[in-house]
């Protein structure tokens, strides 16, 4: 980039500088006083009473219990006859991780005898009010150390103080993943070359933000799926069939160059067989229109090849565009020529997939600007430059004024001058070689790879004691509240709040939630919690055998997505009972993951919600993505179908397998008959070291046996004889199960059990560390309040919001782990 440096040297040692001064400034600030009352407000005689009634139930763990975990044999490390009822609060993670056991019935495991069901819930019940009693006298909110944005949190920051969009994976190397998430702090490190990528990224959003007024001759290409143009996409102009609809940023006023590419090939004629007419729109106005195919262009395809290709070919090409800076929508389409669904005489057992004779584009071409104006109008650019010097003499407050706007945003607090003193040096740098606005840029780079952007730390009083329970300061609340909820820096409506010290009052506090999560950025928690946490991201690593399953394609996979991602958001928004998220008897269909599931009412590209009448596609449990991500290429796996189950809305992760353990049997190549999944499986429990752990994953993952591997419904298992699928079994509990519609209800007779594996689950991510053994009285304390109102998505999130462990910190030893730099 023209007159801005690039001296790699400068940066490290600028970040190093501010990395020391950020911490050494930060040390001495007082923190600002909560009034987050003790959550649980239990006194001594609360947990006398807990430890009396857990004595009279002690009898049950040593009955059913004992004869595994004893000194002899030792299972899973714990000796339970070295303890008594009185010991349990000083051996609460050992407890904690019993419960979790206890109550999923995976302890007792099923072979063994198994106390009544109400033997096991008074067990539960007490055990449960010990730990929590003890925890209301002494309390410990854990910490979260020094805390760097990862990639998604620095995507949206950017955008959201500067209005520049960064492509998330292209822009910064992809983070490191802890308890499922990817914004545990633990695991955000830093090295040379990450901080390298850091300076490059900051260089391209100075440069997109501010533009320049003779910006490169730039090409982007966007991909069109050319095996389904056939059908009208939701955002072209109605009467349309096939084509693309993209977002394109202009950097600058002036004259672009689109085209349309891969239009005709010589090869294979197919769709040229009729004249079609293509239209190029911008904004949703038609700026060009010409046709393709039919009687000529065919016999030109036919006889003369190559040049009849060039010539068909140049028609879409370089079509020239004036168009003024910012984002404009650029379309393109093929005009209908009939309403009727297809051309073919017979019906495509495939399913309906629109008109097909009709010509195929395989790309967007946009290039430009051929020339320019000068003129820069974006967005980005009103968004940073906030005030334009009329002379020389004006520039240095301006650009005051701007850093100022940025780094208040950048760094989530009043700015001082001590925080300008960077920025205002690079832009004098910067000037001195080139324009105002290279000076700009070159501050810019300041604050985007300055410590106090790319970290968030939480550092108590300087007089706190270790071991010392403090409140978060206003502004860390801000910080809490922006990037759990929105996964992007708090807006200044927050901060402004929260430097007067007004965030933390009960009545601001909810309000402000409220707002959050009205706004369009809570969708982030979708996008960000929803998928981590059910491990959607992994779809990308399923790739299944066409051979096997021909009806699985690109186009299907980002269906799945949007499905669980409009079907979720649709619980998140209407404050519906997260239970609904297992139970609910509608989702998100298109005409194609429609026909996919057997649902033939449902027609065109876009979304809507449909009411199902197939039980068996109710809640999470019936989604194409979630069956598809657990199971292999070529068949289902029951056994990580169940691994997902125990751990995703149970919250008892299965045993690591033994060392040396046998590979799952598969059908031999070319075998005369093959077994099913369920008869290998019953091969594999054969062995004692197994059994103990499949007694229980396997019922819950066979339960579901009747989808195949991509989500389709199916009777017979036709990789084995086409024989009956069966989906029987029985739970860890002895409850029967006889397919999905069971399993669903035997996940949700309990609620609060898969309520508190969710409220687990997103109080992981909303800290940005494991939810350890402490912090589980609190866990259960939001999941009882929430039951209050249903188990609505707002209770769970304001008890989280509300709690010890979002609000206070737990003040650590001198040897204070700050993070890896």
């Amino acid at each position: 980039m023209k007159h801005v440096m690039h001296n790699r040297h400068f940066f490290f040692t600028a970040f190093s500088r501010a990395l020391s001064t950020t911490f050494s400034t930060t040390l001495a600030l007082a923190v600002v006083t909560l009034s987050a009352g003790n959550a649980f407000g239990a006194e001594e005689g609360d947990y006398q009473a807990a430890l009396a009634d857990l004595r009279d139930n002690w009898d049950t763990l040593e009955t059913y219990c004992t004869g595994c975990h004893n000194f002899e044999d030792y299972a899973g490390g714990v000796d339970f006859t070295f303890f008594s009822a009185d010991d349990v609060a000083d051996q609460a993670e050992t407890f904690e991780m019993a419960l979790r056991k206890i109550r999923n019935s995976v302890m007792p495991p099923p072979s063994q005898d198994q106390p009544s069901e109400r033997e096991r819930w008074n067990l539960i019940g007490s055990i449960e009010k010990v730990l929590d009693s003890h925890a209301a006298m002494a309390p410990d909110p854990g910490r979260v150390g020094l805390h760097r944005l990862n990639r998604t949190e620095y995507v949206n920051a950017i955008y959201d103080i500067t209005g520049v969009r960064l492509d998330t994976e292209l822009s910064l190397p992809k983070d490191d993943n802890s308890d499922g998430f990817d914004n545990i702090a633990s695991v955000l490190k830093v090295s040379p070359s990450f901080l390298d990528q850091y300076i490059g990224a900051a260089r391209v959003v100075s440069e997109m933000a501010v533009g320049s007024p003779n910006p490169r001759n730039e090409e982007v290409v966007y991909p069109m799926d050319s095996s389904h143009q056939g059908a009208h996409v939701h955002g072209l102009p109605m009467g349309t069939r096939g084509g693309v609809v993209v977002e394109h940023t202009f950097p600058v006023d002036g004259e672009y160059a689109i085209s349309i590419l891969g239009m005709a090939g010589a090869g294979y004629t197919l769709g040229m067989e009729y004249n079609h007419d293509v239209i190029i729109t911008v904004d949703g106005e038609r700026i060009f229109r010409h046709d393709i195919g039919g009687g000529e262009d065919l016999r030109m395809l036919d006889q003369v090849q190559a040049p009849a290709v060039a010539e068909i070919n140049g028609r879409f090409s370089d079509i020239r565009v004036p168009l003024t800076s910012g984002p404009h929508k650029i379309g393109v389409a093929f005009v209908a020529r009939s309403f009727a669904e297809s051309d073919e005489f017979l019906y495509d057992i495939s399913g309906n997939r629109g008109m097909g004779r009709i010509a195929r584009a395989r790309g967007l071409q946009i290039k430009g600007p051929l020339n320019s104006t000068g003129v820069i109008d974006t967005p980005s650019r009103r968004k940073v430059m906030v005030c334009e010097p009329a002379q020389a003499s004006e520039e240095i407050d301006c650009a005051r004024q701007i850093f100022a706007n940025l780094a208040k945003q950048a760094f989530r607090r009043p700015v001082t001058d001590a925080d300008l003193a960077a920025p205002l040096r690079f832009f004098a740098a910067g000037r001195e070689q080139g324009t105002f606005d290279d000076g700009i840029k070159n501050g810019m780079m300041a604050i985007f790879t300055s410590p106090k952007f790319l970290y968030r730390a939480e550092i108590a009083p300087a007089d706190a004691q270790p071991g010392d329970i403090v409140p978060v300061s206003d502004l860390e609340l801000a910080s809490r509240l922006a990037f759990f909820l929105w996964s992007s820096a708090p807006d200044a409506e927050l901060i402004d709040l929260a430097a007067r010290g007004e965030l933390g009052k009960n009545g601001v506090l909810l309000a402000q939630v409220d707002r959050m999560l009205a706004d369009a950025r809570s969708e982030a928690m979708v996008e960000n919690f929803v998928f981590q946490w059910l491990r959607l991201r992994d779809l990308e690593n399923v790739d299944p055998d066409p051979e096997i399953y021909p009806a699985y394609n690109r186009a299907l996979l980002e269906a799945f997505r949007e499905e669980i991602r409009l079907f979720a958001g649709s619980i998140f928004r209407a404050d519906s009972s997260i239970v609904d998220l297992i139970t609910a008897d509608y989702t998100y269909l298109n005409e194609d993951l429609a026909m996919h599931y057997g649902i033939t009412d449902v027609k065109g590209d876009h979304f809507r919600r449909v009411a199902l009448a197939d039980e068996e596609r109710f809640g999470l449990l019936g989604t194409g993505g979630v069956l598809m991500v657990t199971s292999y290429a070529n068949r289902t796996t029951p056994v990580i179908r169940g691994a997902y189950i125990m751990e995703n809305f149970q919250g008892v992760p299965p045993a690591t397998p033994p060392p040396n353990v046998e590979a799952f049997p598969e059908t031999p190549e070319g075998a005369a008959v093959a077994l099913t999944v369920r008869e290998r499986l019953e091969v594999h429990r054969d062995n004692p070291a197994c059994s103990g752990c499949h007694d229980v994953m396997d019922p819950l993952g066979l339960a579901l046996e009747n989808y195949n591997a991509i989500g389709q419904w199916r009777d017979r298992d036709s990789d084995a004889g086409n024989i009956p699928i069966d989906a029987s079994g029985q739970l860890a509990d002895g409850t029967p199960l006889s397919g999905v519609n069971d399993l669903r209800n035997a996940l949700v007779a309990r609620p609060d059990q898969f309520v508190q594996t969710f409220t687990e689950k997103l109080m992981t991510y909303s800290l940005g560390r494991s939810v350890e053994y402490h912090d589980m009285p609190a866990v259960r304390s939001i999941v009882k309040e929430a039951a209050e109102k249903n188990y609505s998505f707002s209770a769970i999130v304001m008890g989280i919001i509300n709690s010890d462990q979002f609000r206070k910190i737990t003040v650590p030893g001198e040897n204070l782990e700050v993070g890896s730099l």
